[in-house]
C-alpha cells in the first residue's frame, strides 16, 4: 500500500473515531451541580425551577435557564442542580405545590466504564501496531530522518537528494 493511501485511511479512521467520540459524549447528560439549602431557596424564590426529576438514588432539579453556581472549583454554569444534603422535605413540598415531576432513568454507570475501556483499548492497539510497524517495516519517520542525516554526514547522498527525501519524511511527521 502506498504512503498516500495509508495517510488517507488513517485520516478517515481518525475522523470516524472522533465522530463516534462526539456522538457518545452528546448522549451523556450534564451532571447536576450540588447546592446547599440557602442556594436552593434563592433559586426557588427566583422561580427558576422547571421540574423535579426523581431517580432511584435521589432527585435533580431541572432549571428553566442556565445559571452560575458558586462551587468548590469556582463558578459552575449549570441547568441541573441537586441538594447536597437530604432533600426529602423539598421533594414533598414540591409535590404539595403541584410542581411538575418526571421519572428519571437510573444512569447506567457501566456505560462510562465501557467507553473509557474502549478508548484505552484503541490507544493500546494503536501503540502496539506502531511498534510492530516500526519493527518490521521501514521504521518511524524520525528514525528514517536520523538515518538520512547520517547518510548525508557520511557523504553517501548529496544535499539535493537529502532535501528531497527529507521533505517526504517531514510530511509523515
Amino acid at each position: 500500500m502506498s504512503e498516500r493511501n495509508e495517510a488517507t485511511y488513517f485520516a478517515l479512521g481518525l475522523a470516524v473515531f472522533l465522530l463516534a467520540v462526539v456522538l457518545v459524549l452528546n448522549q451523556i447528560e450534564p451532571a447536576a451541580v450540588p447546592v446547599n439549602k440557602e442556594q436552593f431557596e434563592k433559586i426557588k424564590d427566583r422561580d427558576l425551577i422547571l421540574y423535579l426529576e426523581l431517580y432511584p438514588e435521589g432527585a435533580d432539579w431541572q432549571l428553566k435557564e442556565a445559571i452560575r453556581i458558586q462551587g468548590q472549583s469556582g463558578q459552575d454554569p449549570t441547568t441541573r442542580i441537586t441538594l447536597s444534603g437530604p432533600d426529602s422535605l423539598e421533594v414533598k413540598a414540591w409535590r404539595d405545590q403541584q410542581g411538575e415531576i418526571r421519572e428519571g432513568k437510573a444512569s447506567p454507570w457501566w456505560k462510562g466504564v465501557v467507553f473509557i475501556a474502549i478508548l484505552i483499548g484503541v490507544g493500546l492497539w494503536h501503540i502496539w501496531t506502531q511498534i510492530q510497524l516500526d519493527r518490521r517495516g521501514k521504521g518511524s519517520p524520525r528514525r528514517r530522518l536520523r538515518e538520512l542525516e547520517e547518510e548525508l554526514k557520511q557523504s553517501k547522498i548529496t544535499e539535493e537528494e537529502y532535501r528531497n527525501r527529507a521533505e517526504k519524511l517531514w510530511a509523515e511527521l
